[in-house]
């Protein structure tokens, strides 16, 4: 017997994914009140169930309001993209517009994805490591940290 996912069904429901823009609405009614309010409940429970700020904030919006999509395995490793988040806050927080540096750290990591990996897609990893996720995080975090120890540090 096959049980369907429940997030993938509601994922059905869901408008296809679009980059929005100025001029895009969705028609909520009056459910405006009701969708915050419900974020926030979900960002609470979810956060004090679970631990890990980031993804809880992430799971309540995509709970709470239809028109974020729900990861599909096409978007980035969140490895990859957690590290990418540090390098930039560590080489960005005061120079807005100077990118050279973080970018040239991340293009570091994502080339160590790629000999490692062949991709920096979930997806791509996922099926190369059989779902072993807390050995792509692990290796991420030390390639970061060997990155940054480099380039902020004496160590070699």
């Amino acid at each position: 017997m096959h049980t369907r996912c429940p997030a993938a069904a509601a994922q059905k429901n869901r408008p296809k994914f679009k980059v929005l823009d100025e001029e895009t609405q969705f028609d909520i009614g009056d459910k405006g009140q009701e969708i915050i309010e419900r974020a926030y409940k979900r960002g609470h429970k979810l956060e004090k169930e679970h631990g890990g700020c980031c993804r809880c904030t992430v799971a309540a919006l995509q709970k709470s309001i239809d028109f974020i999509p729900t990861p599909t395995g096409k978007q980035n490793c969140g490895a990859f993209t957690g590290l990418g988040m540090v390098i930039g806050w560590l080489c960005g927080a005061n120079k807005f517009g100077n990118t050279k540096l973080s970018h040239t750290l991340i293009r570091q990591v994502y080339k160590q994805f790629e000999k490692e990996y062949g991709s920096v897609l979930c997806e791509d990893i996922k099926k190369k490591i059989n779902r072993d996720c807390p050995e792509v995080v692990a290796r991420a975090a030390k390639w970061t940290a060997e990155i940054l120890l480099r380039q902020f540090t004496n160590y070699q």
